[in-house]
């Protein structure tokens, strides 16, 4: 090594018994190879990391300032003063770790006013704060079900979807994708007495799809069926940002909603929002939540001040919209036409050979090397974000011809559109 460290390569077994390697598998994963590819040929995700906030133009490690659509700042309060100040008073307040878990030590005030608030904007009972999104699936749906009873999961849901169902004791059955008639024909083969829990995303990260959630709440109701909802995609989108359960208008509907906080609330965490006896069983039970060091402070403070602005300006999302729509329409005229789906956050079919050229010309590379989806189709994916600016508008070029600007910038963004031929 060049600082003259020492690395120990993994050892190899004392003897040649035929055993099998255990890490083999590790070892010779076919996509860890193609990371180490990326990492030869310069064009890995980290080759060139980002050196600043994600706004909607990002800093980079080499100077560079790009326009970054692999982000998920949907309402683009990453960056909001209000945010950081919230932030750094916890970070004075209480340090930089809870140094233990919830059910121990490591509650906060911070931690049960975000529950709080977190409950209250999705009109639920009560909500519980999980350390990641992943973790507020698997802290639910590895707790639901017992013997006997069936998870069907739609096989385009959330990879921690599915790995949170297998955790289950309960059966889990998958139908097709956003199919109804998929969906009726397991519930007719099932036992009458089983309890039954349907799982979907409500909006699909990797297609912008959102699930039919009317029907789904129909057939819900005829089964005698709980419906669950990931929300990862969907909280802070919809027309005051509940969702896309909101949006059916079936949001009094649905069981139980996870979200990340990750995405549209400037921070790191996640939630399962549900009634309150469920989230006993969750806090009492859920191996993701009793055994986890409890959340930050600065990342538990800055979400519920995100809930806040966010609440208190519903035109972000209005916004959003318009910006899905202006990015949807820039992509149809450059490149590949994307598929059409009522979602803010549009996914579009990646062209071959697009990994390396967007670097240069200010667009990082987007496609995700490990698929969240267990049956997805190879993907590039991007999203629209609001600034937060008032006088930013849905346009392509300001009077004079160039990219469109803002006069007034309260989110620190650098106020710029990426024009079309930047984002094709």
């Amino acid at each position: 090594m060049p600082d003259g460290r020492t690395i120990y390569p993994v050892p190899s077994l004392p003897h040649p018994t035929g055993r099998r390697g255990p890490f083999g598998s590790l070892m010779a994963n076919s996509r860890a190879e193609a990371f180490r590819q990326h990492d030869r040929a310069g064009v890995a995700s980290h080759a060139v990391p980002a050196a600043g906030a994600p706004l909607p133009e990002t800093l980079f490690a080499d100077g560079r300032t790009r326009v970054d659509l692999g982000r998920n700042n949907y309402p683009g309060l990453a960056g909001d003063p209000q945010i950081i100040g919230a932030a750094v008073a916890a970070l004075r307040r209480y340090d930089t770790s809870s140094s233990g878990s919830r059910v121990l030590n490591g509650t906060t005030r911070l931690h049960l006013t975000l529950e709080e608030e977190l409950g209250d904007h999705a009109r639920t009972e009560a909500a519980v704060l999980t350390s990641s999104g992943i973790n507020a699936n698997l802290a639910v749906l590895s707790t639901t079900g017992a013997p006997g009873d069936v998870l069907l999961v739609d096989t385009h849901a959330h990879a921690s979807v599915h790995a949170a169902a297998a955790a289950s004791r309960a059966t889990v059955v998958r139908f097709r994708h956003n199919s109804l008639e998929s969906l009726v024909s397991r519930l007719e083969r099932l036992d009458p007495a089983a309890g039954l829990v349907v799982v979907i995303d409500g909006v699909y990260s990797m297609t912008g799809e959102t699930a039919p959630l009317a029907e789904l709440a129909e057939l819900r109701d005829r089964w005698s069926a709980r419906l669950v909802v990931d929300e990862a995609h969907g909280f802070g989108v919809g027309a005051t940002g509940r969702g896309a359960a909101e949006a059916a208008g079936v949001d009094g509907r649905v069981d139980a909603t996870t979200i990340a906080v990750s995405k549209s609330l400037a921070s790191v965490g996640g939630a399962v929002q549900t009634p309150g006896a469920v989230t006993d069983g969750v806090r009492a039970s859920a191996l993701r939540y009793v055994f986890s060091a409890a959340n930050d402070p600065a990342a538990v403070a800055a979400a519920p001040a995100a809930l806040r602005v966010l609440r208190r300006e519903p035109e972000r999302m209005g916004r959003l919209r318009a910006n899905g729509d202006l990015l949807r329409r820039v992509l149809t005229e450059a490149g590949p036409r994307p598929p059409p789906c009522p979602a803010a956050a549009p996914r579009w079919p990646c062209r071959r050979g697009t990994t390396t050229p967007p670097w240069p010309r200010g667009v990082p590379p987007i496609g995700p090397g490990s698929t969240p989806t267990p049956s997805a189709t190879r993907r590039c994916r991007g999203a629209p974000v609001c600034c937060g600016c008032p006088s930013w508008r849905p346009t392509r070029k300001n009077s004079s011809g160039g990219p469109a600007r803002c006069s007034r910038r309260p989110c620190g963004s650098p106020g710029r559109r990426p024009r079309a031929e930047s984002v094709a």
